[in-house]
């Protein structure tokens, strides 16, 4: 099996999601400055999808949110969680603990290079 290859578009569809994590289709296609209209406007997102670049969520039948990776989906949730009225502050506390150890887990995988 080969691996897919991954086009110019493809990486600025997941620098706008690692950006800006749950942005629709159309938004992250408006982001990246590619047609939002038009046969074919959605293959870059697609062919993103496919080469793993972005992780889909399916909102209802016609929304769909974008996702750099599962850590920044989970991030993302952890987060609505929290900005929802009456989260009781013992949920907010682990809220909070789990954003922190995902957010340790990310800057571990950084390097200096």
């Amino acid at each position: 099996m080969t691996t897919p290859r991954i086009g110019y578009r493809m990486r600025q569809l997941h620098d706008v999601a690692s950006a800006l994590p749950g942005i629709s289709k159309r938004g992250a296609l408006a982001a990246a400055g590619l047609p939002l209209s038009g046969p074919g406007r959605d293959a870059p997102v697609q062919r993103a999808i496919a080469a793993g670049l972005l992780v889909v969520e399916r909102e209802r039948v016609n929304r769909y949110r974008l996702f750099a990776n599962e850590r920044d989906r989970a991030v993302w949730h952890l987060r609505a969680e929290l900005l929802r009225p009456g989260t009781p502050a013992e949920r907010v506390a682990e809220i909070r603990a789990a954003i922190l150890a995902l957010d340790a887990e990310r800057a571990a995988t950084w390097s200096e290079a």
